[in-house]
């Protein structure tokens, strides 16, 4: 595949194509429609427990800190957003880091909805599936390596 980001000296530069764009909004759409809680395997992955074994402190954490995450990730997914709806598009380095945290999420969220819980349930995925999957590690590796050529 073609390489979609590129370190330049002040950031990331974004060359997706209008399939991916609109793909990606849709993965952007999913993540805003998460409910926060319930029993949503995708709002469950990405609202993992801060205290394994202990229920209070974790309902404490979150109670304290999940509203600071929520607008953390509100923030996150207006760059990725913007960065959609630029073409060409410039990413200075923390809007790339904004813009990698949620190609992230929207892979644990689908994982998740879509069953996978180990490594090897990937081959067990439907072909569409498993796609979408692969195309969403190859942009998070993509982008992550030209995040490192820019250290």
């Amino acid at each position: 595949m073609q390489q979609r980001f590129t370190a330049v000296r002040d950031g990331i530069d974004v060359a997706l194509t209008g399939t991916e764009r609109s793909f990606l909004s849709d993965v952007l759409a999913v993540l805003a429609g998460l409910p926060r809680t319930g029993d949503d395997p995708a709002s469950q992955r990405l609202r993992v427990p801060v205290y394994l074994d202990d229920p209070d402190s974790n309902d404490e954490w979150w109670r304290l800190m999940g509203e600071e995450l929520t607008a953390a990730r509100h923030a996150d997914r207006h760059v990725f957003q913007r960065a959609l709806a630029d073409d060409p598009c410039h990413l200075t380095g923390e809007e790339a880091n904004a813009f990698l945290r949620v190609l992230n999420e929207g892979r644990l969220a689908l994982g998740a909805r879509f069953g996978l819980e180990v490594a090897e349930d990937h081959d067990r995925l439907p072909d569409e599936q498993r796609d979408i999957m692969d195309y969403l590690g190859w942009l998070l590796e993509d982008l992550t390596s030209e995040l490192s050529r820019s250290l």
